[in-house]
């Protein structure tokens, strides 16, 4: 988190972070009435988030020698419609209440992407809560498009059977090659796909996260699992926040719930209680989950294009975990 020139505005200063605005950020965060699910944004240290990207920055909007507003960055190599390119994602846009209304974010907005620009970003990329009105505005008018929606299901463990038809086993993704080519050429035209895959997302436990996956097979079809654990990441004690992130979701055939069902119970007799899992907002799958969701976070993806970039092309757009 390098200096940068303030930039001013009527009695609001933006600048870097500092370890020394950790507590009001911590604050402030949990002042925030649209943070979304706890079990996706806690954390103990404010900055800990910063460490699932290699380059970040942390802006406060001060007034009167008080933080009033943050706004987290990070620039990350991804490839979009297959072509490598730089993009910032902005994430937990925060501003006290009482200063809401009065221009703060959009500041903070503003100065995110000046700086995501000068590093040479095409792209920013974002998630705002689907009611999350007040924002949705503001970014709106800040040029920001929806190009996607996730809805990010707290699966509860306990709501799942066990099913002794179902077999499970545990994979390492990069331990077979022609394997490994498949599940990742599955993504591979996605937006938005992290330009290093293989070595961000599956490192083996636990050099990373990443901590293995899981494939099921049951009567009449099949489900592949990939789980995230970045608990420790995040400033969490795992003994008390007994939950884990799931990605490169499949099922397959018309069994493949009921294999899928077979995984998050395995998951619970682990010792875990919820499975955190983003999915693209579908009302087929939605109906299939929700009765097994202790809570449901709607997500718009939203972006703003930098440097002359064009209309996003079609095409699906990759979640990437880290969020």
């Amino acid at each position: 988190m390098s200096s940068i020139p303030a930039l001013q505005a009527p009695g609001v200063t933006i600048r870097t972070a500092t370890p020394a605005d950790h507590d009001a950020l911590q604050a402030l965060e949990g002042a925030a009435p649209d943070a979304g699910a706890n079990l996706i944004q806690a954390r103990r240290n404010f900055f800990s988030r910063m460490a699932a990207y290699d380059r970040t920055r942390v802006l406060v909007a001060e007034l009167e020698h008080r933080v009033v507003g943050v706004q987290c960055l990070a620039l990350t190599p991804v490839r979009v419609a297959g072509q490598p390119c730089s993009a910032g994602y902005s994430f937990n846009t925060r501003v006290a209440p009482g200063q809401q209304t009065r221009g703060v974010g959009t500041r903070l907005m503003k100065a995110g992407a000046e700086w995501l620009e000068r590093e040479g970003c095409r792209y920013i990329t974002g998630l705002i809560g689907v009611s999350n009105d007040t924002s949705m505005k503001m970014v709106g008018a800040l040029g920001w498009e929806v190009v996607a929606r996730f809805d990010y299901l707290i699966l509860d463990l306990a709501r799942f059977e066990p099913d002794p038809a179902v077999r499970i086993r545990k994979v390492d993704a990069l331990g077979d090659p022609a394997h490994a080519a498949w599940r990742f050429g599955e993504v591979s035209l996605h937006h938005f796909v992290p330009r290093y895959l293989v070595s961000e997302l599956f490192q083996p436990y636990p050099k990373g996260p990443y901590m293995g996956s899981l494939t099921a097979f049951g009567p009449g079809g099949s489900a592949w699992v990939s789980l995230w654990d970045d608990r420790v990441r995040r400033g969490l004690d795992p003994d008390l926040v007994r939950a884990v992130k799931a990605y490169d979701v499949t099922l397959k055939g018309e069994g493949g719930f009921r294999a899928f069902s077979g995984i998050a119970s395995t998951l619970r007799e682990a010792g875990l209680d919820h499975l955190l899992m983003p999915l693209p907002h579908d009302t087929a799958t939605r109906a299939v989950l929700e009765p097994y969701a202790a809570e449901i976070v709607e997500f718009n993806f939203v972006i703003k294009r930098l440097n002359g970039a064009g209309p996003l092309p079609p095409g699906p757009i990759y979640f990437d975990i880290r969020h």
